[in-house]
């Protein structure tokens, strides 16, 4: 589908096709393909290919000034502006991007029960990404509910087999690097308006105060806006018999904060709740790392 987006795109907005799907699998309100592609966007920009002999070729003590990219599958191919900017993000920061190839992260199979096909994939990309890992350069990825994955379900599943590797976020790689950087002189006098996901929050209770000191650290003011699930929960949202239950879930706490804040500054770390946002608000939203690259423009 990623190799002709604009074809796929087109064939979604027909109202026959969307009447089949929904009849045929159950599914609704499909996300559209990004176009450009990722491939296309970084393809003039100074983002390294993944190339594991040329990587382990650099010299032990260079390695920290290079980053890889871990992609999924929902980012990557359906929100690729926010892969761009986190390299861009990488390179204002002086340091170098990889873009590792895209591997089936599995989380979308674990979320319907196929655990069997997950357990596969999953073992695929650990393999992978453990390798990747012996360079000792960071690995990071821009959502948290996938990297979480990488964490907890990789390791229930595959236990020891997992093997030994560790995906960041973006904000757990930003906060020890802002002891290397000078504070920003410039202060924005806008506030920015933090909506966290739900699993990221739960996992990892620290997230939302650490994105607050980085953007105090670049000159910025972040609120965090208190909310629970947004109602998309993986593919939930997309359940035509689920529809109204994710409507109602996402009025709870989403609809009445997005009520009474500025759309434009309002900032989403997870791709599904973005996509929610987008789908009930008809207005798109910057993932926390967009607004940093801003606020360091």
């Amino acid at each position: 589908m990623a190799k002709v987006p604009k074809v796929v795109n087109f064939a979604l907005k027909q109202p026959l096709v969307q009447k089949l799907t929904e009849k045929s699998v159950g599914y609704i309100d499909a996300p559209l393909l990004s176009v450009p592609t990722l491939k296309s966007r970084i393809k003039h920009q100074p983002v390294s290919e993944f190339n594991l002999e040329q990587l382990q070729a650099i010299p032990a003590t260079q390695r920290q000034d290079y980053v890889c990219i871990v992609q999924d599958p929902f980012t990557s191919f359906y929100d690729a502006q926010v892969v761009e900017d986190f390299a861009k993000l990488i390179l204002k920061l002086g340091k170098k991007p990889v873009m590792l190839p895209f591997k089936p992260n599995g989380k979308a199979t674990h979320i319907k029960g196929f655990l069997a096909q997950f357990a596969k994939s999953a073992q695929n990309t650990a393999d992978f990404l453990a390798q990747v890992a012996a360079l000792e350069i960071p690995l990071v990825g821009v959502d948290p509910a996938l990297v979480l994955c990488y964490r907890d379900e990789y390791a229930e599943i595959l236990g020891e087999a997992r093997g030994d590797f560790d995906v960041l976020t973006v904000h757990e790689w930003l906060t020890p690097m802002l002891k290397t950087i000078e504070p920003s002189r410039v202060v924005d006098e806008a506030d920015w308006y933090l909506f966290a996901h739900c699993t990221e929050k739960t996992k990892m209770p620290n997230a939302e105060k650490e994105w607050g000191t980085i953007f105090q650290h670049f000159g910025g003011r972040l609120t965090t806006v208190p909310v629970g699930c947004c109602g998309m929960a993986g593919t939930f949202g997309h359940e035509s018999d689920k529809l109204q239950m994710s409507k109602d879930i996402y009025g709870l706490s989403w609809a009445p904060n997005l009520d009474k804040l500025p759309t434009e500054r309002c900032l989403v770390t997870g791709y599904s709740c973005r996509s929610q946002v987008k789908r009930f608000e008809q207005a798109a939203t910057k993932h926390p790392l967009q607004a940093v690259l801003q606020l360091m423009s």
